[in-house]
């Protein structure tokens, strides 16, 4: 305390010790900032991947069920023909498949566009 004799002819002990407190505490906020900024990022980013690798595996599940369960339709409705049910077979699942993708080519384009839509309007934009 002998260090603190001459700041205490000049401030009040227990206010200089109040705003002494109040000094380490930000000073302590300020440096473990930036690791507590970096290890929440860490955490963060743990987080989302392993729910993104969730939703993938999810999604490739579900896409081949939904695939197994077009092939067994098509397969059914195909069989319920005496003749040409391998040709019928055959142009029921060329059709899913062409629908498929022509779903699929609709939202690329409608993507595109709205990313299209939101950089021409981008500079119209205030902050």
């Amino acid at each position: 305390m002998a260090a603190f004799d001459e700041i205490f002819d000049y401030v009040d002990k227990d206010a200089f010790f109040q705003y002494f407190r109040l000094f380490l505490v930000v000073c302590t906020y300020l440096i473990f900032r930036k690791y507590y900024s970096a290890w929440a990022v860490k955490k963060q980013t743990q987080a989302q991947y392993a729910q993104d690798e969730r939703e993938l595996a999810e999604k490739s599940e579900r896409e081949a069920r939904e695939k197994k369960e077009t092939i067994e339709k098509l397969e059914g409705e195909a069989q319920e023909f005496g003749w040409g049910k391998k040709t019928r077979k055959n142009v029921k699942l060329t059709e899913a498949v062409l629908q498929e993708y022509a779903a699929e080519q609709r939202q690329r384009k409608q993507t595109a566009y709205d990313a299209q839509e939101d950089a021409d309007i981008e500079d119209l934009l205030e902050d």
